[in-house]
């Protein structure tokens, strides 16, 4: 395990926080260690990770939406996501390859440590505005 997962580790053990599962990447260039939970937004369960590896990096990512984009709301989900994205400088949304709407935290982790605080505070700013924007969202993909 990499320095950041290893010291991301005991700050959930010395906090108590049972809420994830490791993985550690095999083979991995990286090293990366993957860090599974959920969060609860508006009543759904959204799959979250924290990805720490050997960069100077470490990444908070949560599905918020599964294969969703279709030809009819990409232009409103396109214009949604763009405003979010102006309007919040911490994390960024977006689709991948499959259509899915993602949200991305990265955090720069300079001394091969975690802020387990740091990284519960931007937790805690995603989730509050998930809960402000996410029936919005789903508004625009089931429209």
């Amino acid at each position: 395990m990499n320095s950041k997962a290893e010291s991301f580790k005991a700050y959930l053990d010395k906090n108590k926080i049972t809420s994830f599962t490791i993985e550690e990447i095999k083979d991995d260039q990286l090293n990366s260690v993957i860090f599974r939970s959920n969060i609860e937004v508006n009543g759904q369960q959204l799959p979250t990770i924290v990805i720490l590896d050997s960069s100077i990096y470490g990444m908070i990512r949560i599905l918020v939406a599964p294969k969703v984009l279709n030809d009819n709301n990409e232009t409103e989900l396109f214009k949604e996501v763009n405003n979010l994205n102006k309007a919040y400088k911490s994390f960024k949304y977006y689709f991948d390859n499959e259509g899915s709407l993602i949200a991305d935290c990265c955090v720069l982790l300079k001394d091969g440590t975690v802020d387990g605080d740091l990284f519960y505070t931007m937790f805690k700013v995603i989730i509050r505005n998930l809960n402000s924007e996410y029936k919005k969202m789903m508004q625009l993909i089931w429209k």
